[in-house]
């Protein structure tokens, strides 16, 4: 059974607001008004920088913020089936960057900055190419004919985007401690893994859908394809020796290799703990109740993820959130899927 749900983001701009549906029925404005007060006042714990930010790109932010809303989503994605899996990021009334798993070194923490300043990087340089917002429109660089197409349409501006993505997320690390020196590295990994990945769009042009002429423009990449790309560098990721980095640049002693990260890498200095049990330090919940496959041989098997305490079997009826599509601005259309099955859950 499938039901139809519209979440509507931009009245609160807040991420728990989709893990309900009580606000499912509101109607959604076609031309949303993106003033500092309904953005920038609504969204929790930003800093000095990031409201100067917000006041004077308002329509901008909102965009940006509704990326980190994307980030999250295919956090849990591509979590799903690891003892942490990105849940307690989607805290409601509160900001992800401020949930107690951020402020530690961990590879986890790595995967979720850069996923992050990826989103809001691909959102915003979409944004532009649609018109809405005042300080950026297509990207005028991208130019030029060959023998068989020519460059046209509305690239996406990837280094508004970019720019963006530095500016308010960047701006949170002030320090310059070994903390905010690998928070840096990690946001600029994620927007490589956009702009490394762009893709070029192209339309035919001529009589009958005959391909005469096409044109072309660039475009960011399907956003599950840089979750992908991210969450292999998050299984490569560097642990670094905080004992031996100069100021303002990664220079650590990597476990074995003993050679600098490259820029791509994701790059992290605390070991993780196991996620078994619930930690409130962490706002982590441990695996307690989760699925688990008793027949995989991958991480999510009944062993690994119920850390040995074992798992029951029972007939199970669920409601969860699918096929969700995010749209211009800013809010979420998600339809609702029930599951009837046996399941393995974790005790």
């Amino acid at each position: 059974m499938i039901q139809s749900g519209l979440i509507l983001l931009c009245s609160s701009l807040l991420f728990g607001v989709i893990q309900g549906n009580d606000i499912l029925r509101l109607n959604i404005p076609t031309e949303p008004t993106l003033d500092a007060n309904t953005v920038c006042k609504t969204f929790p714990d930003l800093t000095k920088e990031q409201l100067e930010l917000c006041t004077k790109f308002p329509d901008v932010t909102a965009s940006a913020i509704q990326g980190i809303q994307i980030a999250v989503h295919e956090c849990q994605h591509q979590f799903k089936r690891n003892r942490w899996n990105c849940t307690s990021l989607e805290t409601k009334n509160k900001n992800p960057h401020s949930n107690a798993m951020l402020s530690r070194g961990y590879r986890e923490t790595a995967f979720a900055y850069a996923v992050s300043s990826a989103g809001v990087a691909l959102s915003v340089a979409r944004a532009c190419s649609l018109g809405k917002l005042m300080s950026c429109g297509c990207d005028m660089n991208v130019s030029g004919r060959t023998k068989d197409w020519e460059w046209g349409g509305c690239s996406h501006n990837m280094d508004f985007g970019i720019q963006f993505s530095r500016d308010f997320l960047d701006s949170r690390e002030k320090a310059k401690d070994i903390h905010s020196q690998i928070n840096t590295h990690n946001n600029r990994a994620g927007r490589l893994a956009v702009s490394r990945n762009m893709e070029v769009k192209c339309k035919c042009h001529g009589m009958s859908g005959s391909c005469e002429l096409k044109t072309c423009w660039k475009a960011v990449p399907d956003f599950n394809q840089v979750g992908l790309v991210l969450k292999e560098k998050f299984n490569y990721a560097t642990m670094v020796d905080h004992t031996n980095i100069n100021e303002g640049s990664l220079r650590p002693a990597i476990q074995s290799h003993k050679k600098r990260p490259f820029e791509t890498d994701l790059v992290y200095f605390e070991k993780s703990p196991n996620f078994c049990e619930y930690n409130h330090e962490l706002d982590s919940p441990g695996t307690e109740g989760r699925l688990c496959n008793k027949t995989s041989i991958d991480i999510d098997n009944c062993s690994s993820l119920c850390c040995g305490r074992g798992y029951n079997t029972q007939r199970q009826s669920r409601v969860e959130r699918c096929n969700c599509r995010f749209h211009w601005c800013c809010y979420v259309v998600c339809e609702e899927c029930k599951y009837t099955e046996w399941v393995t859950v974790c005790k």
